[in-house]
């Protein structure tokens, strides 16, 4: 009987230690919307490279084209969506990222800021002036346009084909 449970526990584990990859690459294989706010007000560009954002969030470039501080905002550390874009526009994943903010930490630059939503990030980005920010595609609605599309590995000024579901 012992051993029928031992057996259980390790089907239940490889199971589920599946399901928890399948989840994680269907959320990193669904594109993600680079965002702003659709406010006039509060939206300053209404259209950026793939370079510009990487730029931005690596906080290389401070300042919009017309002179707005760029704010954007992350999803913390451990999103699905965060490792995904990390990994696209940056280059790496979050965690190897804390050397690089450390040092820049110094010299008076932090981190861009940090949300656990999606919901959070569309409030944020909705709200703040000259904020940017990245949700899943499907999740789209009439607070922000999408200036730029993460799909596939790459980062486009071409959406891409979305199938969203109810």
């Amino acid at each position: 009987m012992r051993s029928f449970f031992k057996y259980a526990l390790a089907v239940f584990c490889a199971f589920y230690a599946l399901a928890v990859t399948h989840i994680a690459y269907a959320e990193e294989s669904r594109p993600l919307a680079v965002i702003v706010s659709s406010n006039a007000e509060t939206a300053v560009i209404q259209q950026l490279s793939p370079r510009d954002l990487g730029l931005a969030y690596w906080k290389k470039k401070q300042y919009w084209q017309g002179g707005a501080r760029i704010r954007p905002v992350n999803l913390h550390a451990e999103h699905p969506l965060r490792i995904y874009f990390s990994k696209v526009v940056l280059g790496s994943v979050p965690s190897e990222q804390g050397d690089y903010w450390n040092g820049l930490y110094f010299h008076g630059t932090t981190p861009p800021y940090s949300v656990q939503s999606e919901e959070a990030v569309l409030r944020y980005v909705s709200m703040t002036k000259g904020a940017i920010g990245y949700i899943d595609a499907c999740n789209l609605d009439e607070r922000v346009k999408p200036l730029l599309w993460i799909d596939d590995n790459t980062v486009s000024n071409n959406k891409p084909a979305l199938h969203c579901q109810p």
